[in-house]
């Protein structure tokens, strides 16, 4: 079985810098799990690691995709369990990093037992979506069936709530009830999670505001601009990434800038509030608050102590569960 590392958290509480730290001191390569960091082009608004940082630490599944490409959490599971297989086999440890939820949790399950997608049903409801109010319809839909992924799900999102309503229509059956019996079946890969956390919500909501304005300070509106230009918004899921979707609006003269930044402000404060009840979720997840009970930001050695001994607990916990399942079969 495949063991790797994993560290998430919510948008701008500092994964990428930790993870390299982390990645340096074990001998990690870093898998990205993130759902916008796979397209190339999206730098500034995905938070991407740089050239120079990602020269630091090898990094994976950035940039593989033309924004024009549609990706499922599938096809990241697919592509992700044969990268950590590559870096397992050099002798490396894989380390996931990311804030996108539903791709670390696919890759922790088995293959899903999920339908094949039925376009035409799909086609059909998103019709119904084509504006807040039949979003919102949607969404309450769910609630009503499946209230456990509704909570983890903006009703904005409304590629991933057709999904979940479309496995109750065909199976009759949850996909939160799917979900977990696919993660209580053994997998082929194990993830020890460790997921950055704040005593102060406030703390992290200034986190938040503060990297909006220092990615418009480093040209976010000329990388959108130059997006929009080349056609490259078009695809379903690029065009909906929070701070490409409000300053095309902007440049498409459907708004003020001023507007749009409140608006990406406001999106990314949800984003974050969304990430922690999901990651608050994960019952095996080793917790490291990036604030103290104050509220003041812990410093970065601290950080990376705190990260250094999570991974060893951890790897120590996948040892003893190995050598358990050993025993259990002699």
């Amino acid at each position: 079985m495949i063991f790797a590392l994993a560290i998430t958290g919510p948008t701008a509480s500092g994964k990428t810098a930790l993870s390299i730290g982390l990645a340096r001191e074990l001998g990690c390569e870093i898998i990205s799990c993130d759902s916008m960091q796979i397209y190339r082009g999206m730098d500034i608004g995905t938070a991407k690691a740089t050239a120079e940082e990602q020269s630091l630490a090898p990094h994976h599944l950035i940039d593989i995709l033309d924004p024009r490409e549609s990706y499922s959490a599938e096809s990241y599971r697919a592509d992700a369990l044969r990268v950590a297989a590559e870096i397992t086999g050099r002798g490396r440890l894989p380390l996931f990093v990311g804030g996108t939820g539903l791709y670390i949790d696919t890759v922790g399950r088995c293959g899903a037992d999920s339908p094949e997608s039925d376009p035409v049903y799909r086609e059909e409801l998103m019709r119904s979506a084509c504006d807040e109010e039949g979003r919102r319809a949607l969404w309450e839909r769910l609630n009503e069936v499946d209230p456990e992924t509704a909570e983890k799900v903006h009703y904005n999102n409304v590629k991933r709530v057709i999904r979940a309503l479309e496995i109750f229509d065909k199976t009759g059956r949850r996909k939160s009830e799917l979900d977990r019996e696919s993660r209580e079946r053994a997998s082929d890969i194990s993830v020890g999670l460790i997921t950055l956390d704040f005593h102060n919500r406030e703390t992290l909501y200034a986190r938040v505001d503060a990297r909006v304005d220092a990615m418009l300070g480093e040209g976010l509106l000329s990388e959108v601009e130059s997006l929009l230009r080349g056609g490259f918004l078009t695809g379903a899921t690029a065009s909906a990434a929070i701070g490409y979707k409000e300053l095309a609006e902007y440049l498409e003269g459907r708004c003020t800038l001023d507007a749009a930044v409140e608006e990406i402000k406001l999106a990314s404060r949800r984003y974050a509030k969304r990430q922690l009840t999901w990651f608050r979720h994960e019952p095996e997840a080793y917790r490291i608050f990036v604030d103290d009970e104050e509220g003041k930001i812990k410093d970065g050695k601290t950080l990376l102590a705190e990260a250094r001994a999570a991974a060893a607990y951890l790897i120590e916990k996948h040892s003893e569960r190995l050598k358990s399942n050993e025993g259990s079969r002699t």
